[in-house]
């Protein structure tokens, strides 16, 4: 036996190898002859000047499949989503080590005090920004909105918000492509100067088309402005089986391949080159109530699917992370979001998305956050897989230690009794005698304690002072021109 370091990193795979190549196929005979819909006069231009026949009248794009290929061939292979503080970075590239972020635009909450179900306040989302800034388990943080903040300029106070309470990086919702085009001058100022955005995106942004197979011209604008300013963009496709795609695994499967195609074939012929990442996020509607699921088990077998599409194209993938149905902390939502994590992370997703969510997506939870960050660190340890080499097989130590024996103060046992386990931080392993007298607390009630100590102690890493008084200058402007 060698000597050589190895490490075999699980992988699920749903898809032969033929059948990737048949959805691919299917993708490009439907962008061909079914094609899309696109809501945008100039983007119908960029695409016929292309050689893709457009119906100006009925907006539809038919794309032939040479126009497809080339695309692709221009979309980056990784990239990385920059931090304010580098050492934050996280850069996604094949095979590499996932990251996560928390899941955005949550309308409601659970009090952390209270414990009850509320909508969110302005206040909320400093606060969720700065509990979000000190947990490793969550990579990035993505938006989350008050009620009581102003109709006008939210999506602005958000990234404002943001950047005063995180240097790790940020993935933005806009609400608008003029709102959208002044957050990338904000970010502008924080990065510097465009030219340094460019090098290092510190901003990130999520367009999706409309199932099936149409494209807004919000979603077209969007595509262009992250092309123009270098910002790394993910191309959600989430047609729900039954409803918005076909009720089989496949066909949802197929529909949202072909969303995703589409989707970089307007990205790339404006800005070839800009950095894009798969998004798939196919859904599946109840059909007793008519409810569209987020932790139902074929989500993730389906985006497993989707990630192997995002393999085969040699792009990042970006997958439901953390995800449940359930309306509280309870044995649902553990259950759910635990497996949905698992799969994505093996898979082989870059990011995992979600945490801190609850109620197909509509709540999001400050206990939730604490336990999703251990969910994810978890999913980060067990698609490290493990080394072996001759001297970690421990075949010497077994022999010296023989029948009977025990390990644990051998040399063998020092040498990695720090590398080998992943220390959990939330998860209780000790006696029942111990957590009877620390409290006998469950595990919710552990993660408000952590949740609140954070909130009290933590100190986030402030801008400098002059960029941070530059800011408040661009705010206040934008924020007076959108009130005209």
């Amino acid at each position: 036996m060698t000597d050589e370091v190895k490490t075999q990193k699980p992988l699920i795979q749903y898809l032969s190898k033929n059948q990737v190549e048949m959805i691919h196929e299917g993708s490009l005979d439907l962008l061909e002859k079914t094609g899309i819909e696109v809501d945008h006069e100039a983007g119908l231009k960029v695409l016929a000047e292309a050689g893709a026949k457009v119906d100006f009248q009925e907006k539809r794009v038919r794309i032939p499949p040479g126009l497809v290929v080339r695309c692709l061939e221009t979309v980056p292979d990784r990239f990385t989503l920059a931090a304010r503080n580098p050492e934050r970075d996280c850069p996604l590239v094949p095979g590499g080590t996932p990251f996560s972020r928390n899941g955005g635009g949550a309308d409601f909450t659970i009090d952390l005090h209270t414990g009850k179900f509320r909508p969110m306040l302005y206040a909320d989302v400093s606060s969720y920004f700065k509990l979000m800034d000190a947990l490793d388990g969550i990579s990035f943080i993505a938006p989350v909105f008050g009620h009581d903040m102003p109709v006008v300029g939210r999506d602005i106070l958000m990234l404002r918000e943001a950047f005063a309470n995180t240097d790790k990086p940020i993935h933005l919702r806009a609400f608008s492509g003029e709102t959208l085009k002044y957050m990338f001058e904000m970010a502008v100022i924080v990065a510097g100067s465009k030219e340094a955005l460019k090098e290092r995106p510190i901003v990130s942004l999520l367009e999706a088309p409309i199932s099936p197979l149409k494209f807004l011209d919000v979603t077209v604008d969007a595509l262009w402005l992250c092309g123009e300013y270098g910002i790394p963009l993910d191309v959600c496709v989430m047609p729900i089986a039954g409803g918005t795609g076909p009720m089989t695994m496949a066909g949802n499967v197929q529909l949202l391949n072909t969303e995703f195609l589409a989707g970089v074939v307007i990205s790339q012929l404006a800005h070839p080159g800009a950095p894009l990442q798969y998004a798939p996020r196919p859904m599946a509607m109840d059909m007793r109530t008519g409810f569209s699921l987020a932790g139902s088990v074929e989500l993730g077998m389906m985006a497993a699917a989707g990630a192997q599409m995002a393999h085969f194209y040699n792009v990042p993938v970006s997958l439901h992370g953390p995800w449940t149905d359930s309306m509280t902390h309870d044995g649902q939502s553990t259950f759910e979001r635990m497996y949905m994590t698992i799969m994505a992370a093996l898979a082989g997703a870059n990011v995992l998305v979600g945490a801190g969510m609850m109620q197909q997506s509509l709540v999001i939870s400050y206990e939730q956050l604490i336990i999703d960050d251990e969910i994810n660190r978890t999913a980060f340890r067990a698609v490290q897989g493990f080394e072996i080499d001759e001297e970690r097989l421990g075949a010497n130590v077994i022999s010296k230690v023989g029948p009977g024996g025990n390990f644990v103060a051998e040399e063998h046992t020092l040498k990695y009794l720090r590398g080998e386990r992943y220390v959990p931080s939330l998860l209780y392993r000790d006696s029942r005698e111990a957590w009877e007298a620390s409290g006998s607390k469950t595990f919710v009630a552990r993660a408000k304690d952590r949740a609140l100590s954070i909130l009290e102690e933590h100190q986030p890493n402030p801008l400098p002072e002059d960029i941070s008084k530059e800011l408040d200058k661009h705010v206040a402007k934008v924020l007076q021109l959108l009130e005209k």
